[in-house]
């Protein structure tokens, strides 16, 4: 799907910027919506206070605060280490 982010050898300086720039996008959505997801799990009231004393509640807030921080971990793996290699790689 993203094959055009991929380097090529014959990249001039505007194909750089254009890929820098669409991964640069990419990143901050996705880590805002995980920002989002780790940040929304702490709101509110308990999720199901009825079903096992509210116990419920604990693991599935945990689960989405984990998933969260785990998007913005691996986004910023996905877009920094190529990105590094691209930009020094000219």
């Amino acid at each position: 799907m993203l094959k055009f982010l991929a380097p090529k050898n014959t990249d001039n300086w505007i194909d750089i910027v254009l890929i820098v720039f669409i991964r640069l996008v990419i990143t901050g959505f996705t880590l805002m919506f995980g920002y989002l997801l780790a940040f929304g799990a702490t709101m509110g009231p308990p999720i199901a206070p009825h079903v096992w004393n509210g116990n419920l509640d604990w693991g599935i807030r945990i689960s989405i605060i984990i998933i969260g921080f785990s998007i913005c971990i691996g986004v910023l793996i996905w877009s920094l280490l190529p990105l590094f290699r691209y930009i020094f790689r000219k």
